[in-house]
């Protein structure tokens, strides 16, 4: 990953993350625990946040006292709304040469904390409830031992900003079956915990107020012996949590749908991927939405994120994520992701003027310039 160009002070606090340590049944051994800790606004994530997660993981990555990690939110509304890309936008809306070090820094950073996580050297749980959008996302489907409770309600909704799917989206949704990545990555369609599991988004679904016993046996588990070791024995003890009281799951849009869906994200281009969920919703009431959300979202966000999930078919991780920060510095220097939250996100309005305003006319030339690197980065 790419060094981090200085930032201006976030208006983040250091109550925004929240850790400590829990002390184990083998002696010398801590269970380190994370919590994202802006609750108001659904812990969406800015710069100092992901700087202090990033430095405090591989602090613990190089403790040998620190068994496993977990990462969860704090709040009864959701794990993570995202990253706080109004922040952003605001600096670039403030205007003056420094208009974009903010975002650059912020993209930076995110993308190097989930880079850590999905290679992290200890056994990591993340325990995702409610919202779980976006920089939520990335965060969430890093770990070793991913968690989802009820009510979740988990998206990569950036076509409604002007957006591409970011932090990995083009590795991970790449892998969902059925083709159902794209139809996430260019909808920002809302699925629930049956869908996470399906989609191989999650590993464990277990209800929400047993967190504190999971954290509890967590610390009594034998840490003795080495990572593969701990690996082995944090799966067996997860499974078997849950399996001591099953969530009720509810229908899995994505399992049912997945003839359908997969024929959507066959599709040769974005154009077709719109008249495809057409045809899908004039029969079926669940792509209704989707359909919305593609057709009412950011043209040029549409194109290049069918691009980007096509570039990023046969990359690795490390790849995407360095594509991604390629395409999100393009983005701010855009018309439509600062257009895209002004209307949602700083004044409410939801009357985005997205330019090009049609798919027609968004060429080709328009697209690649997206994945070209600044020539200052």
């Amino acid at each position: 990953m790419t060094a981090t160009p200085t930032a201006p002070p976030s208006s983040s606090t250091p109550d925004d993350m929240l850790y400590e340590t829990v002390d184990c049944a083998t002696p010398g051994r801590r269970i380190g625990i994370a919590r994202l800790n802006r609750p108001g606004q659904l812990n969406a994530l800015n710069l100092s946040m992901c700087q202090s997660m990033l430095d405090r993981f591989r602090e613990w990555a190089s403790d040998e006292s620190i068994a496993c990690v977990m990462l969860a939110g704090n709040g009864p509304k959701g794990f993570c709304a995202g990253g706080d890309v109004a922040e952003v936008i605001r600096q670039v809306r403030a205007g003056g040469p420094r208009r974009f070090v903010y975002g650059d820094a912020f993209f930076d950073v995110e993308y190097q904390l989930d880079a850590l996580i999905h290679r992290y050297p200890k056994p990591f749980v993340t325990w995702a409830h409610g919202v779980d959008m976006g920089g939520g996302v990335g965060l969430s489907v890093a770990g070793s031992e991913r968690i989802v409770t009820e009510g979740l309600k988990l998206a990569m909704p950036e076509i409604h900003i002007g957006l591409f799917p970011d932090v990995g989206g083009g590795w991970f949704l790449n892998r969902v079956p059925g083709e159902a990545g794209l139809l996430l990555a260019m909808t920002g369609a809302i699925v629930n915990e049956a869908d996470a599991l399906y989609a191989r988004l999650a590993d464990h679904a277990i209800a929400h107020a047993r967190q504190p016993a999971f954290v509890e046996r967590l610390a009594a588990l034998d840490w003795t012996g080495g990572v593969a070791a701990h690996r082995a024995r944090l799966r067996a003890f997860c499974l078997g949590f849950a399996a001591e009281a099953p969530l009720a799951l509810p229908d899995s849009a994505l399992r049912r749908h997945h003839d359908t869906i997969r024929g959507i994200g066959l599709q040769g281009g974005a154009e077709a991927v719109l008249a495809a969920l057409r045809a899908a919703a004039a029969t079926e009431p669940w792509f209704a939405r989707p359909l919305e959300n593609l057709a009412q979202g950011s043209p040029t966000a549409a194109r290049v994120t069918f691009e980007y999930m096509r570039r990023c078919r046969l990359l690795g991780l490390e790849q995407v994520l360095d594509l991604d920060l390629v395409i999100a510095k393009q983005c701010q220097r855009h018309a439509d992701f600062p257009e895209g939250v002004r209307a949602l996100l700083i004044d409410k309005s939801r009357d985005a003027a997205w330019s090009p305003a049609s798919f027609d006319a968004v060429d080709d030339a328009l697209v690649d310039g997206f994945f070209a690197p600044l020539e200052s980065a």
